[in-house]
């Protein structure tokens, strides 16, 4: 997706807090930030990097922690058009990293730029505050999805995941075969790689999801939706974008590769059956 594309919806996102005027959306679409390849297990991010913000223009990312045991515990996702690790509004010691699900495409905003932008223009700052309070508002119904059970968990899980790529305006195939694997499931939901295949198997049972050929379609993503609990208002997308997906309901839509990724970052092991 073109860059310009990017900082669009980036602005229009932003947006979305109801603060910005003209001469505020006029600077965010010409930012010229300094793009990069990233490949799909590489950290974009470590714990000790404080030198800008990261928007993401192609592919998925992720926040994540690696737990004693080995086993990696994601605890944030990033699709394109998102901004992750705005320094101005993360404490300076962070013990979480942002690595990269798929190959990406990361823009990085240096953390002058940002500086300059909040002092010249406060109602950025204020949407960025805003952003940081979105991303915590995920956080809080990740911990209220943790409480489920785990069919609905997943399910949850899943419609998060259709409903915030759709936001993002790029494809599904790219998104969901190249970046969510059953592994990445069992690290988002803390449930076992091999429980999450049972828990799969389990939904198509209930037709609500189908698997074929190594790929899960969702056909009906309202009734998935009500299965699951899921209400998209936490995530603050456009009106546009928490309708039910009509392209979810279509049929051969990938929402992720079947086959488990056995690798990770930095030799992702997986722990005990969880959910």
């Amino acid at each position: 997706m073109p860059l310009h594309a990017i900082l669009a919806g980036l602005t229009r996102r932003l947006d979305r807090a109801g603060l910005l005027g003209a001469p505020e959306r006029q600077v965010l679409l010409g930012l010229k930030p300094q793009r990069r390849q990233v490949p799909a297990r590489a950290d974009i991010r470590g714990t000790r990097d404080h030198d800008g913000a990261h928007l993401i223009v192609s592919g998925v990312a992720c926040r994540y922690e690696m737990l004693p045991d080995g086993t990696r515990c994601i605890i944030a996702l990033y699709f394109p058009g998102e901004f992750c690790g705005v320094p101005l509004l993360v404490p300076r010691t962070v013990t979480s990293t942002v690595g990269a699900l798929s190959a990406c495409v990361v823009a990085d905003v240096p953390l002058g730029t940002l500086a300059t932008l909040v002092r010249a223009y406060p109602r950025i700052g204020l949407a960025l505050w805003w952003l940081s309070v979105v991303e915590l508002s995920i956080a809080q119904e990740w911990l209220v999805n943790a409480g489920r059970d785990a069919e609905r968990r997943i399910a949850h899980a899943i419609c998060e995941i259709l409903a915030r790529q759709r936001a993002s305006g790029c494809d599904e195939h790219e998104v969901f075969s190249n970046g969510i694997r059953q592994v990445t499931l069992a690290d988002i939901t803390a449930v076992s790689t091999v429980h999450v295949n049972r828990v799969l198997h389990a939904l198509q049972e209930g037709h609500l999801i189908k698997l074929a050929k190594g790929v899960v379609t969702v056909p009906d993503f309202a009734r998935l939706a009500a299965f699951a609990g899921f209400h998209p208002g936490y995530l603050h997308l456009s009106d546009g974008a928490t309708a039910a997906p009509s392209e979810a309901g279509a049929p051969g839509v990938s929402v992720f590769g079947e086959r488990p990724d056995a690798r990770g970052f930095a030799a992702v092991r997986r722990g005990p059956m969880r959910g």
